[in-house]
């Protein structure tokens, strides 16, 4: 059992890790002007990881609990998963919305949410 635990654990590490990389991609696979497509690049991770800190790091001192904490999960990465399918990698959204749902059932019933 602590072996499935701790690999949640990472798994969750790298699925936060992904979803920075994958909104700077997005941001760069936009159909827009250059400084719109750099601000964008730039901002929406930055902005992933303000609201991150913030609000779902463990350490955080304003950390959402509960039922909170999973409808903001669940928000910042359907948010990543719309990128991906406006970026036509549906596959990978679906694989990302799998590893995500999983992670996050895994993470409740451990108590490491």
């Amino acid at each position: 059992m602590y072996l499935i635990k701790y690999t949640n654990i990472a798994i969750a590490f790298l699925i936060e890790v992904a979803a920075i990389f994958i909104l700077g991609y997005w941001g760069f696979t936009l159909q827009s002007s250059k400084i719109i497509r750099v601000t964008v690049v730039l901002l929406a991770p930055i902005l992933m990881i303000i609201i991150w800190s913030i609000w779902c790091a463990p350490s955080s001192n304003y950390r959402l609990e509960g039922l909170w904490l999973v409808i903001l999960k669940c928000l910042l990465f359907g948010i990543v998963a719309c990128c991906l399918f406006t970026m036509k990698q549906s596959s990978i959204a679906i694989i990302f919305v799998t590893i995500v749902a999983i992670n996050l059932g895994l993470s409740s019933y451990f108590g490491t949410l």
